[in-house]
């Protein structure tokens, strides 16, 4: 099995923020790494005042056939396995890309900036999109703002010196998955999974605001608890069913007490990256730049793969490839 991941570097140049390694999960060999760069437009530090990240590294991946679909801030690059470009698709409306959805010859992302979901073919044509802030149901439950956008413009490049958590009735929504024909979104700033299709909230935990990553495995529904460092475990109808706390095992608590470059406490095992390998065993990521396989039935942790000792080099996408 091979593993893809993106990383985000905090701090860094933007020319150095980030990177899409290929390593062998057996060996623990890196096979190959490109470095992940906004361009076309490009983006300087100019253009993007945040420094924590924002426009910099790698977002989500998908795979199609031999192709990986990797998202950066305005665009989806594409790679063959040998990582080596085959293209690039964007939109008017991919604003800080997070994850992606691969469904049949389509893709789902989130366009977190903007807080949409946007859906497109393998072209980058737009499909439909969908707004929380303009889902009347969620501007009464939750007292949202709409959104001021022209969506019939090139928003790519607008919104880089909007700080998104500071804006009105933002929900950050960063996660898309489809179950059974049914469009889910995970809006991070609530802890809520809605189901755009049914109009109806599927799961609401406060416990897990700031999450990322929305997997439907099997009869489960899997989110990271980015900030309270684990991964959760839901049924199929939102009933929480139990929790994989990655502090509870020695070599995660070895790396989370370790003496690194520690500049922002907060981000220390932040969890984020969530790929399955098959219905029993999990990849998750977190920083420093750190995956993990687990059993998920039992709980065990199987194996572990540093790649960075600093905690500003962040997984963000993840995908096992078997």
């Amino acid at each position: 099995m091979d593993v893809f991941f993106t990383t985000v570097v905090r701090q860094a140049p933007i020319t150095q923020g980030g990177e899409l390694v290929r390593v062998d999960w057996t060996t623990k060999k890196v096979i190959a790494k490109k470095p992940l760069i906004p361009t076309d437009p490009p983006i300087t530090e100019k253009d993007d005042p945040n420094s924590r990240g924002n426009a910099r590294g790698g977002r989500g991946i998908i795979r199609q056939g031999d192709t990986l679909y990797v998202a950066i801030y305005h665009s989806i690059l594409l790679f063959n396995t040998a990582l080596n470009s085959k293209g690039k698709i964007t939109n008017n409306l991919f604003v800080g890309l997070h994850e992606m959805y691969h469904n049949e010859d389509t893709v789902w992302l989130a366009s977190t900036a903007i807080d949409g979901a946007i859906h497109i073919d393998l072209q980058g044509n737009l499909l439909e999109s969908w707004w929380p802030r303009e889902n009347r149901k969620l501007q009464q439950l939750f007292a949202l703002d709409s959104l001021p956008i022209n969506k019939t413009i090139d928003n790519r490049m607008l919104w880089l010196h909007v700080q998104p958590s500071k804006q009105p009735g933002h929900t950050h929504l960063n996660a898309v998955a489809v179950r059974k024909g049914q469009m889910c979104v995970l809006l991070n700033r609530f802890g809520l999974v809605y189901n755009t299709i049914t109009d109806s909230i599927l799961i609401e935990d406060p416990s897990i605001i700031g999450c990322h990553n929305l997997v439907f495995l099997g009869d489960k529904i899997l989110i990271n608890d980015s900030k309270g460092k684990r991964v959760v475990v839901y049924s199929q109808d939102g009933k929480f069913i139990n929790e994989i706390d990655l502090l509870s095992f020695p070599e995660i608590l070895a790396i989370h007490n370790a003496d690194i470059d520690n500049y922002e406490e907060k981000r220390r095992l932040f969890v984020r990256g969530l790929s399955p390998i098959d219905d029993k065993r999990i990849l998750v990521g977190f920083s420093p730049a750190t995956i993990v396989e687990i059993e998920l039935y039992s709980g065990r942790l199987l194996d572990v793969y540093q790649y960075s000792k600093d905690v500003a080099v962040c997984v963000h996408g993840l995908l096992a490839w078997t």
